[in-house]
């Protein structure tokens, strides 16, 4: 099935781009939508069935894999006000290659969560690097460029570096290289591999998938992509495509816990963990633009999973069902930052304002996403960050847990502090501020983004069996 679902995503995604037909378009991305939940379905049927050699439908890639789903639904659903017609002489093309990006996008997540082998995550998470960039190309304009050179060379750097890693990988398995690099070998044999290797490995490894995790020391590759891409694309790189990069760190770090180099590792991942946070809590207090508010967030929050995957127990489990929440909210938010630019055409903050007297339905959900995203109840987020806290505590890190809090606490002033002013105050910025327009959001719109808050929240307070079962069974994995 996976192969099968690798080539349709393919032919579909070529389709894509050589089409110039609204018509045709639409049809192949309803397509490619019932293809992707074909495949969630038939992973959760066949959750550890081993498909072709390299892919297995595990616990942590089956439940990826269902949220990176709904969170493409609705970019896909959101999409639609992206590929409209604007008089643009270039419009077909661009729209060919928007959704033949999204879909390959997509279909590259998907094969990375499920892969089993080193390598093989590798490729796709390169994979979703290319795909990634045609879109923040997308409007083709100076800052786009800009955006997406940065984006290439930063994310290719980096993936170089877990290249590298993966090579001190083989040297680390000694005369065991010849049985492969499976996560299953690596697992099997980790109380063999050399010591030294290893955390050079390691490093390589983590260093190189903080490109796409958004955390120090590379999170700066995708500030300006999620800023210049189109607001569902940056939906996207915000929340599933972070993931894609933490699952290849997370099933490295699984075999590493189990050897003698364990302890240190998770030294690493607290100090990188720490610093992420410290450098979210810098920029957010002096950052203008809307979109990169929620960006340096999203470095905030990988940086509060890690802070969960190094005190261990039952911060491994927080720090994965954080990952799910933060997916859901910070997802619904990049989309319902569309909106605020329709209604005010700017993405500066202080060119904005007083948007509870715009839109009534609009400011609700701003209120809502500000209550999930700063981690206060009834947000989902709140649950995971108590259990990641209450893991510190039980591993007695005090003071990473003290230097933590008092970080988050400034991040949540920062953005409370620009979020009221967005939704009571008057702009601030009176030369540059155009006069606001009472735009209506089109149903599906609204609907899908409080649908998403409402899965956060739901999936944080009374968080369903099946999934609850899925989150352990993925933090075992350290066991």
């Amino acid at each position: 099935m996976i192969i099968a679902y690798l080539v349709v995503s393919l032919v579909l995604g070529a389709a894509q781009f050589v089409n110039r037909s609204k018509v045709v378009s639409r049809t192949l991305t309803v397509l490619f939508v019932v293809v992707q939940w074909l495949l969630t379905a038939h992973a959760f049927m066949s959750q550890g069935l081993v498909e072709g050699k390299f892919f297995r439908f595990d616990a942590l890639g089956v439940l990826l894999t269902a949220v990176l789903s709904v969170v493409a639904t609705a970019a896909f659903a959101h999409s639609s006000r992206y590929i409209t017609a604007s008089g643009n002489a270039n419009e077909a093309a661009m729209r060919a290659q928007y959704q033949g990006a999204m879909q390959i996008l997509t279909m590259a997540l998907t094969m990375a969560y499920v892969s089993v082998h080193i390598a093989v995550t590798w490729i796709f998470v390169e994979i979703t690097t290319l795909s990634a960039s045609a879109l923040i190309f997308y409007r083709r304009n100076a800052g786009s460029v800009e955006a997406t050179w940065k984006y290439v060379f930063a994310c290719s750097m980096s993936l170089v570096l877990v290249y590298v890693g993966i090579l001190f990988f083989s040297i680390a398995l000694g005369e065991n290289a010849e049985e492969g690099l499976s996560f299953d070998v690596l697992m099997e044999l980790a109380p063999s591999l050399d010591a030294s290797w290893l955390k050079l490995a390691f490093i390589f490894i983590l260093v190189g998938y903080t490109a796409k995790m958004s955390l120090v020391p590379m999170f700066n590759a995708g500030i300006d992509a999620k800023d210049k891409a189109p607001t569902p694309a940056a939906a996207m790189l915000s929340s599933v495509v972070m993931n894609a990069g933490f699952v290849g760190f997370y099933r490295v770090y699984a075999v590493v816990a189990h050897t003698e180099v364990g302890r240190w590792a998770d030294i690493v991942v607290l100090i990188t963990a720490l610093l992420s946070i410290f450098v979210a809590a810098v920029y957010l207090v002096r950052v203008q633009n809307i979109k990169r508010l929620f960006a340096y967030s999203s470095v905030e929050h990988m940086g509060v999973a890690m802070l969960g995957i190094a005190a261990g127990g039952v911060g491994v489990y927080a720090a994965i069902l954080h990952l799910v929440l933060h997916t859901f909210a910070k997802s619904a938010i990049f989309m319902h930052i569309a909106q605020l630019y329709r209604v005010f055409r700017t993405k500066e903050i202080g060119s904005m304002g007083q948007y509870f007297r715009l839109s009534g339905t609009g400011a609700t959900f701003v209120i809502l996403a500000l209550l999930c995203i700063t981690a206060m109840p009834p947000s989902g987020l709140f649950v995971s960050e108590f259990y990641v806290f209450k893991s510190m505590i039980d591993s007695n890190l005090w003071l990473p847990l003290i230097i933590a809090m008092l970080l988050l606490t400034v991040i949540v002033w920062a953005i409370a502090r620009d979020i009221f002013a967005l939704l009571f105050l008057p702009p601030t910025n009176t030369v540059d501020v155009q006069s606001p327009r009472a735009v209506a959001a089109p149903w599906h719109e609204t609907l899908l983004q409080f649908l998403l808050l409402a899965l956060s929240i739901w999936f944080g307070l009374l968080t369903p069996q099946f999934i609850a079962d899925l989150i352990a069974q993925a933090a075992n994995m350290t066991l």
